[in-house]
């Protein structure tokens, strides 16, 4: 087993947790994402223009660009995600748990114990929310300006988020997505409450964000942008799977 590759999954799954903030109902977003250039962990990811298009259902979302597509089935607690690139599949449960003792199998006892201590420590985390007296219009949506700090054990994220109550939500969808992602981490259980008490002080659906990542000392910064925002039926085959791809374990 790789850890460089398990570690990159869990920060994957951390980014795509904080993209549920706006889960709230049967909608369709449209985001227009921006990623400088990082080197994380001895592997350079190149700056990078996305547009991605997110569908939400009482118990499914399905996250797509011209990379990839990612599906989450609350339900079945199974996060899904086809590579376009190199044509593969990877399906992986939620339960952390699972996941570490299936692949840390052939490791010592010792090292074995120490990655468990290293993971729980670093699926901690804590988050803080400050409502600033900041307003703008950005697009057709009227929006407030929150700071967002998450810490956590591999680093922190430092967010400036701007949403807006223009657009009415279903919030017990929300709830459902991020509480059921996030019981699944290691640790998470006793943190959940206080997580949600803090980041439901942001009013709304996140339009503009910019976030200053650093994980593991090195520095990432990104934004995401609400360019349309909408409740309608998802197309009925949104949630299937691409045809002829492989499926691949996720740490080979």
């Amino acid at each position: 087993m790789k850890k460089k590759t398990f570690l990159m999954w869990i920060v994957t799954l951390i980014f795509l947790t904080l993209m549920f903030q706006n889960a709230y109902g049967a909608i369709y977003m449209k985001q227009k994402q921006h990623t400088d250039a990082v080197k994380i962990m001895g592997t350079t990811q190149p700056a990078q223009n996305l547009i991605i298009e997110s569908w939400i259902t009482s118990n499914k979302m399905v996250v797509m660009n011209k990379k990839q597509k990612t599906i989450i089935d609350i339900d079945k607690k199974i996060i899904t995600t086809a590579n376009h690139e190199k044509k593969t599949i990877v399906s992986m449960p939620m339960d952390f748990s699972k996941n570490m003792d299936k692949k840390i199998g052939d490791m010592a006892p010792e090292e074995k114990a120490e990655f468990k201590q290293v993971m729980d420590k670093m699926m901690q985390f804590k988050v803080k929310v400050e409502e600033k007296n900041e307003r703008k219009k950005i697009g057709k949506w009227n929006c407030r300006k929150y700071i967002q700090t998450i810490e956590m054990a591999m680093g922190t994220i430092n967010s400036e988020i701007w949403a807006t109550q223009d657009i009415k939500v279903d919030e017990k969808l929300y709830a459902k997505y991020s509480v059921g992602i996030l019981a699944q981490m290691p640790g998470m259980s006793q943190n959940i409450s206080s997580i949600m008490q803090e980041t439901k002080k942001i009013n709304g659906v996140h339009v503009y964000s910019k976030q200053n990542t650093i994980i593991m000392g090195q520095s990432m910064k990104s934004s995401v942008e609400l360019m349309e925002f909408k409740e309608d039926k998802a197309p009925i085959n949104i949630f299937d799977l691409p045809a002829g791809y492989k499926q691949i374990d996720a740490f080979q």
